[in-house]
């Protein structure tokens, strides 16, 4: 369903965008568009593409944030003008395309994004909450579910809606007020008569895995189109993390297969390599004034090294450029041993928050991907110390180290900060999930939001 409502919103927005086009030559020459539409169709369907991958980077295509509200909208107008600014490029730059259409460009622009912004507020207001609707029911009551439940309530763009939940025992009346508008009843029959609403999508905790009379029914809704899908799967689908109720060694054997990834993690070396070069052309032409806004702000070292666990739980040394105060002997910021850092860490210092902002502290670690130490991609590498008190709490936690850690990944784009154990052991969920579902779709949609976080120095 998520693929499918994505899907929609890039052909909604290439025909917006096409439309604009055709409006504005419509506008600049006040006839029907001929001649010289095949003239702009090729330079502007280049363009137009493009506009699509702007989106993307602002978080267009995020269907959690796809909401009528002016912070969604405003992401639409940033969107709009930086393609304006590189349409402006393409033309001008670039001699042999043949045409400099200021005022097609403009118009396009304007009329173009103009008509995406209705479309979108068509689409959030009754396609994704109506033609794309899929009522639910979930067999038992979880934690999981709750939370579930919650998030889908807070988040009615997503397009689902709960409209029932089965259970075994009748519910306490604390709950039933937490599940307030929801069916509570014994049957996928019972709801549907009470709701006279018939169920697209029936999701089964564990606990009625094995129920026979849920099973008959669960039968019959095969015969009404509805998906059967397990509660893990769900979570899954709908979170992007793994649920940490399913972590087993038996999950684990039958859902992350290694092997069928060697080709991806292959080729992945070469673009890592690739990269890598152009990581560290990037780091040599900032670096002198890093090096001096560093020196000048505060004293100590330019860069900093620490230990960190990689592949296979080997130990390497990170390379980054220094953005916390020297508080201890060592030149490190801990006077009391290791600890995490924290959102408005005081340790950082005024040009260590721009250059963590932009990610810049982060570039020398082009060396780690250039030594094979790490990829671009993939789980950030924590300290051994860390790794210790994690792997005591979760055993599962060293799964986090089949694959090289990354420069940036999953755990990363969803959350800046994990600062705490707890916090830390659900970055894992995220991690795994990468592992499990990590190929080249992925990889780029990561990379254009990280991008997308460096651009609106987000980072921490």
């Amino acid at each position: 369903m998520l693929r499918l409502k994505q899907a929609t919103l890039l052909i909604g927005d290439l025909a917006a965008l096409y439309l604009g086009l055709y409006t504005a030559l419509f506008l600049r020459y006040w006839q029907m568009p001929g001649k010289n539409l095949v003239e702009f169709i090729l330079p502007m369907t280049q363009l137009l593409f493009l506009a699509a991958i702007i989106l993307f980077i602002a978080g267009a295509y995020d269907i959690n944030k796809t909401k009528n509200n002016w912070a969604f909208f405003q992401r639409i107008v940033v969107a709009a003008s930086i393609w304006m600014g590189l349409g402006i490029i393409y033309f001008y730059i670039l001699p042999n395309i043949g045409i400099a259409p200021k005022t097609i460009l403009l118009l396009t622009t304007l009329v173009g994004f103009g008509i995406l912004m209705l479309w979108r507020c068509l689409y959030n207001k009754f396609i994704s909450t109506a033609l794309l609707r899929s009522n639910i029911i979930f067999a038992g009551i979880t934690d999981e579910i709750c939370e579930l439940i919650n998030l889908i309530r807070a988040e009615p763009q997503s397009g689902y809606f709960v409209i029932g939940i089965i259970s075994k025992v009748p519910v306490s009346q604390q709950l039933n007020e937490k599940l307030q508008g929801i069916c509570i009843g014994a049957t996928i029959n019972e709801i549907n008569q009470k709701t006279q609403t018939t169920a697209s999508i029936i999701v089964i905790s564990p606990e009625f895995e094995n129920e026979q009379n849920l099973l008959k029914e669960l039968y019959e809704s095969l015969f009404r189109q509805a998906s059967i899908v397990s509660l893990s799967d769900f979570y899954e689908s709908f979170m992007k993390r793994i649920p940490p109720f399913t972590f087993s060694e038996g999950w684990f054997v039958a859902n992350l297969h290694e092997q069928q990834k060697k080709v991806y993690d292959q080729f992945k070396i070469l673009v890592d390599y690739f990269l890598g070069v152009i990581l560290g052309i990037i780091f040599i032409a900032i670096s002198p004034f890093a090096a001096l806004a560093i020196k000048i702000n505060s004293k100590g070292p330019i860069f900093f090294c620490q230990n960190r666990v990689g592949r296979h739980g080997v130990n390497f040394k990170v390379y980054k450029l220094r953005t916390m105060k020297v508080l201890a002997a060592d030149g490190s910021a801990e006077t009391q041993g290791p600890q995490f850092a924290a959102n408005d860490d005081s340790r950082i210092t005024a040009v260590g928050k721009f250059l963590r902002k932009t990610r810049i502290d982060e570039l020398p670690q082009f060396i780690n991907i250039l030594k094979g130490q790490m990829s671009l991609i993939g789980p950030r590498p924590e300290r051994p110390e860390f790794v210790r008190q994690l792997t005591e709490k979760m055993p599962y936690y060293a799964l986090r180290h089949l694959v090289k850690p990354g420069l940036t990944g999953w755990a990363q784009i969803h959350s800046a900060y994990y600062g705490t154990i707890e916090e830390n052991l659900k970055k894992l969920e995220y991690d795994l999930f990468y592992i499990k579902h990590r190929n080249f779709t992925l990889d780029a949609s990561i990379i254009l939001r990280t991008v997308a976080t460096v651009l609106k120095m987000m980072g921490r």
